[in-house]
């Protein structure tokens, strides 16, 4: 796997500085579990594990995917860009979100050690974790975190599991990531204006403050859906987009994004007219959104390399890294490369 040497050697020293820290400002780290239910197995104990909901699926696939027993909405088998030992994890159906798909009893009969949910833990979260632990007696872990929280959530995770090592150098290549994303924030002179284009007309977004938009606002762009006390998902009229005009349009909609190029009512936006409409495909699961897991940090970073040159310069060899590092996998060039000009 090509790793970048500068980057890596970067990514070490840092690491050696945080093993240095006392043992109890170590500790605060990994200590700040949201809830949990039922009494937790030592780390050593745990083997098999259930991922509650799509954005565990993607953290439990970069820390312990030879103790994940499948995903919960995840499916590798038929993307050739994942090693084979991740394509043949099942899919399993999920237990937290809308509509719970995996039954208590196919559940148990999968003997799992425990369950992991990360993301969102408010009390429909916790009501449900704490009630399915009660009935199967399985442990149920909540962990929580937003996408600038996902290097304390890796090591939360990776200390749970007993694999903290691991989970450090992810967290560092995430820290790396949020701080580029904040010194590039902090940087723009003007904010650009964008829209995220969701669903197959392109006519759902998210609003400020969204976890659907987090990863793009971090980048400090503005979300031209700013809606005063509502953060989450909304439907936009052509009208409206008219209104808000925005320089950028992103989606992850290949029909989203043939319908922006093509039907009228786009054409007068701003972005529109100026060719600035990115489609970011390709994966089998989302760049920025869908899930909003830590996947959004490789989104977040090509995003940003489409803005920022010092990024761009080495936006390859992130793309390589990440995925040796998260999805374990090495990237051909050729892979890489189709990649890049899907995204």
């Amino acid at each position: 796997m090509a790793i970048h040497r500068r980057q890596f050697l970067s990514y070490l020293a840092t690491l050696a500085a945080l093993s240095a820290l006392p043992r109890c400002a170590r500790a605060a780290i990994t200590s700040r579990i949201a809830a949990q239910f039922g009494v937790l197995p030592t780390p050593e104990n745990i083997h098999r594990v259930i991922s509650a909901g799509p954005p565990t699926d993607q953290l439990l696939l970069a820390l312990v995917p030879e103790k994940l027993l499948g995903f919960s909405s995840l499916n590798l088998g038929k993307s050739s860009l994942f090693a084979d030992k991740l394509r043949k994890l099942p899919h399993l159906g999920r237990l937290s979100g809308r509509g719970s798909t995996l039954s208590l009893e196919t559940l148990m009969a999968l003997e799992p050690d425990i369950i992991i949910d990360s993301g969102n833990v408010d009390e429909t979260y916790r009501s449900l974790a704490k009630r399915v632990s009660a009935q199967t007696g399985v442990p149920y872990v909540l962990i929580d975190g937003s996408l600038k929280d996902s290097p304390t959530q890796l090591r939360q995770t990776g200390a749970l599991l007993g694999v903290a090592e691991k989970a450090e150098t992810l967290a560092l290549i995430a820290e790396q990531y949020l701080s580029d994303a904040t010194l590039f924030a902090s940087t723009l002179k003007i904010r650009p204006r964008f829209y995220l284009a969701r669903g197959a007309k392109g006519l759902q977004t998210g609003s400020t403050g969204s976890i659907h938009t987090e990863a793009i606002e971090l980048l400090g762009f503005e979300n031209v859906a700013d809606i005063a006390g509502f953060t989450g998902l909304t439907d936009v009229s052509p009208e409206q987009l008219l209104m808000w005009n925005p320089e950028v349009i992103i989606t992850q909609d290949e029909n989203a994004y043939q319908q922006i190029r093509q039907d009228s009512i786009w054409k007068n936006i701003q972005a529109v007219k100026n060719n600035k409409v990115l489609l970011f495909k390709g994966l089998p699961f989302g760049w920025l959104d869908g899930p909003p897991g830590i996947n959004r940090l490789m989104g977040m970073r090509r995003l940003q390399s489409h803005f920022d040159h010092r990024i761009a310069e080495q936006a390859t060899q992130d793309l390589q890294n990440y995925f040796a590092y998260f999805y374990h996998t090495s990237l051909s060039a050729e892979q890489c490369q189709l990649l890049m000009r899907s995204s």
